[in-house]
């Protein structure tokens, strides 16, 4: 199996658009609406004479209210994201780091959504600093371990692990010991809507193409809901998260590579 390492191209399970299928698609059924045969037309519609100035049907009679321009205005009445600047963006930066910063044992369920729209779910598990752990559910064979040290892909079909330094993942600058973005990453944009804060961020030294964007929700408090990771070739890879809440406590090897194992099996 191929895999890059590039700082946002992690392997299948979180840079998610290595090309690997993690769960079965799934078939779409269209319905078609019944056909009506045989219907009578009254017979004042068979006689009615045409009239040049009455319009086809579809087209709009002048003075008709437009339906479109309704869908139009709710549309624009929408609450929609507001980018922040200057200080405000300062703010929102520092408040991002803090949530980071008070992190200790974090755990949920996620799912993942490559840019195929192909679909995995499973449980993840985040220790600060330096480790977490994302047990996919069958049909899926990986389990994702990071050890503080090194990230791990596990695939327990093939038997096999493959490790790569966690500074060259994304995941470097959430796991830190002090997670600074400004400091650590290139700020592409922060934006604020209703209830909710968003930041993008890239490769500072642009030793790597790509993006990796977060989205919180602020109210009732902040707490990560999902981001979305962006490769050099523009294909994007989403990844939901829920259920979040402190994590319990576990034992010494839990976040330890180590392929016999599978909670799901």
């Amino acid at each position: 199996m191929r895999l890059r390492t590039a700082w946002l191209c992690l392997p299948p399970a979180l840079c998610l658009s290595a090309g690997i299928a993690l769960a079965q698609d799934g078939t779409t059924t269209v319905e078609k609406a019944p056909t009506t045969t045989g219907a009578v037309v009254p017979a004042e519609a068979q006689e009615a004479p045409y009239d040049a100035a009455a319009p086809e049907p579809g087209d709009i009679s002048p003075g008709a209210p437009d339906e479109g321009a309704g869908w139009d205005a709710a549309v624009e009445a929408a609450p929609a994201s507001r980018p922040l600047l200057g200080s405000e963006q300062d703010t929102a930066v520092q408040r991002i780091n803090a949530y980071f910063n008070g992190v200790t044992n974090l755990q949920g369920t996620f799912e993942q959504i490559d840019s195929n729209n192909k679909r995995a779910t499973g449980r993840f598990y985040v220790q600060r600093p330096g480790k977490l752990r994302f047990d996919y559910a069958p049909p899926s064979p990986l389990r994702i371990v990071a050890d503080g040290a090194f990230l791990a892909i596990e695939d327990s079909d093939l038997k096999t692990i493959e490790k790569y330094p966690l500074e060259s993942t994304p995941f470097r600058l959430l796991l830190g010991d002090g997670v600074d973005l400004a400091r650590d990453a290139r700020i592409v944009g922060v934006e604020s809507g209703d209830g909710s804060l968003a930041i993008t961020v890239e490769d500072k030294n642009g030793d790597a193409a790509g993006q990796i964007r977060l989205l919180f929700e602020t109210e009732p408090e902040m707490t990560l809901k999902q981001w979305v990771i962006t490769d050099a070739q523009g294909l994007t890879t989403t990844v939901n998260l829920d259920n979040v809440v402190p994590g319990r406590k576990v034992a010494a090897d839990f976040f330890t590579a180590k392929v016999s194992f599978s909670p799901f099996r």
